[in-house]
């Protein structure tokens, strides 16, 4: 693998087969497994596709298809039973309908007026009330902070798969060993991406929330963890496997180059010339994207030798 010549560095130890990296603070504690550091205060959670762009599973309750982050901060608790989970992922300030073009302005879980209006109006548990069905935490408590100086993803700490089974919708992501960052460093780098999403002024909205089938032009639940994993420059063992990330890729990829070719009714293969300003806007996505994906196959290689 080429790890096995790999010294560790000075108070690094083998325990039970793992490199376990313990400072003095039990927060900076890291496991470097065959070359990877797995970040286990971090989870990645993906609630099941039901209808359109991905897995279809018939047996859940759940709504479809959301992805958001969690960050862990009580340690006693790693199994993720706190009960509420620091937490990020983005949502349309109100309903992206089709006569919208599945298009609205973004909020950062959820916590926008239109959604505490609905929880207030009973359709949630209502603001206040413990979790809102609709809307993230919109005060947050002094004894809130302990988890988190923000408002909770609705889905926060829902029904979700475990890491180790064969779905998979959750799991840590990793830091390669050459990566020095601790996992405190990658935290502090995910809350300031979520941090970048949030408006000052109530009513005007940083990013749009968009939908459009996959195509690199759109920005939500999924291309929010897509573009966190880019920035933060993480390995997650579960991206190739997910639809919604290989079709975005796949189009960023047909729209960055001059041509791209599609089939009509009739199974004909036609031939398209791309716009400059479309290839440009494409290829910004595409190497962003190649990069979570190729960390995505460095982690499959090193996983699995």
């Amino acid at each position: 693998m080429g790890f096995e010549t790999w010294t560790p560095p000075p108070g690094w130890v083998d325990v039970v087969g793992r490199t376990v990296a313990d400072s003095q603070d039990n927060l900076r504690k890291q496991i470097v497994i065959a070359g990877l550091k797995e970040l286990t205060r971090i989870r990645i959670c993906r609630l099941p596709t039901l209808i359109l762009g991905g897995r279809i599973e018939w047996d859940t309750e759940t709504a479809p298809g959301h992805y958001w982050i969690e960050i862990i901060n009580d340690l006693s608790k790693m199994d993720g039973s706190e009960g509420f989970i620091e937490s990020y992922g983005w949502y349309p300030k109100e309903p992206a309908t089709f006569l919208k073009n599945f298009t609205a302005d973004g909020c950062l879980n959820s916590d926008c007026k239109y959604f505490r209006d609905k929880d207030r109006k009973g359709e949630g548990e209502g603001e206040g009330e413990g979790e809102p069905n609709e809307a993230g935490r919109a005060i947050i408590k002094e004894e809130d902070k302990i988890y988190s100086l923000y408002p909770f993803d609705p889905h926060h700490n829902g029904r979700y798969t475990l890491p180790n089974s064969d779905k998979g919708e959750v799991n840590h992501p990793y830091l390669f060993v050459n990566d020095p960052r601790t996992e405190e460093d990658v935290i502090e780098e995910i809350r300031n991406f979520a941090i970048s999403h949030i408006s000052e002024e109530e009513n005007k909205a940083v990013k749009k929330w968009s939908y459009a089938f996959e195509r690199y032009t759109e920005y939500n639940c999924h291309t929010f963890l897509f573009n966190l994993l880019y920035e933060a420059n993480l390995a997650d063992r579960y991206i190739l496997k997910d639809v919604h990330f290989m079709r975005f890729l796949a189009s960023a990829s047909d729209y960055k180059d001059e041509y791209r070719y599609t089939t009509d009714y009739h199974g004909h293969v036609i031939k398209l010339k791309n716009p400059e300003s479309i290839r440009k806007q494409a290829n910004e996505i595409y190497k962003k994207m190649k990069q979570v994906n190729d960390n995505a196959k460095k982690l499959a290689d090193i996983l699995k030798a």
